[in-house]
């Protein structure tokens, strides 16, 4: 009997899992969208590997806020700490959520690894951006002292619908939890997203906002040294400075190599992405009364 065998006997696997377990043939390509079962399979060798390691874990990294805001660029620059994993795109809290038999903390932790190896392995580019760092740790670490997952948006609108997930989640890992909210300026998130999709384009202000009243739910949820909050604008002007900050606040020191690396990755200026597309006055006017009903808003303008 195989050690793989042994340990898919001892975990609590769904019927489909168990069925895949069966019919290896059957387990489809894996891809960000597949969950549960195939999730929990595709990282049993990660669990194998470093269920011990586990246990060294102090806190968990989560992200809430918006797409286009610079999520990708934290969890990276993140990830790439020795003493770090923090995964792209894994969805935790989906994986949470849509699990019948619910998933243990190893499970959650192993799926991190995972999705980071096989993030990594694709070369960690993602929209036309690379988010490998050279200099950096993006797969192996020394001590796994904190260990996250950046899904930002999804995770907001998931929470703002079902609050109660943040409490799942807090039982499920079982150590501190730290939340990386990401904010820049609304102007350019907005733009960048109608970019992307038609519908942004009709509704892409009050999706916003809808979105904005998330994070308050979620930020009254959390307790004050749970909720660290990072603009975007402020990372590209002091990478160093905002990233030692962010570090202290998850946990870990941040060396003096690590923070060259990584300030040497980030981008010397923001993109304004709100100069290209054209804007209503009454659009303009409508984002700028808005954003002064939140405190992490009120301070950008359009001309900034």
């Amino acid at each position: 009997m195989s050690g793989l065998t042994r340990v898919t006997e001892r975990l609590p696997l769904p019927p489909a899992g168990k069925e895949l377990m069966e019919n290896p043939e059957r387990i489809p390509a894996l891809t960000r969208d597949r969950f549960t079962a195939v999730r929990r399979l595709a990282a049993l060798p990660h669990l194998i590997e470093h269920r011990d390691e586990f246990e060294s874990v102090e806190a968990y990294c989560m992200f809430i806020g918006h797409g286009r805001t610079g999520h990708s660029l934290v969890g990276s620059l993140l990830n790439g700490h020795r003493e770090m994993v923090v995964s792209h795109e894994l969805d935790a809290l989906r994986l949470l959520d849509r699990a019948k038999v619910p998933v243990t903390r190893d499970q959650l932790f192993s799926a991190i690894l995972q999705r980071n190896a096989e993030f990594t392995g694709l070369g960690r580019e993602w929209e036309k951006y690379s988010y490998d760092i050279p200099g950096t740790t993006q797969e192996d670490f020394d001590r796994l002292r904190i260990i996250g997952d950046k899904k930002g948006a999804a995770s907001t609108r998931r929470l703002g619908t079902s609050p109660e997930l943040l409490g799942d989640l807090r039982e499920t890992v079982s150590v501190p939890i730290r939340a990386v909210h990401v904010v820049r300026n609304p102007f350019d998130t907005i733009a960048s997203r109608r970019k992307l999709k038609e519908t942004w384009r009709e509704y892409g202000i009050e999706k916003y906002f809808a979105n904005a009243d998330n994070v308050e739910l979620i930020s009254e949820m959390l307790d004050a040294d749970e909720l660290f909050r990072l603009h975007h604008e402020d990372l590209i002007d002091d990478t160093a400075g905002v990233l030692s900050d962010l570090c202290d606040f998850v946990g870990v020191e941040a060396d003096e190599d690590y923070l060259t690396a990584c300030d040497d990755f980030v981008f010397d200026s923001p993109k304004h992405t709100r100069e290209e597309i054209d804007w209503t006055d009454e659009e303009i006017e409508r984002i700028s009364t808005k954003s002064q009903q939140y405190d992490w808003l009120s301070h950008y303008t359009f001309d900034e």
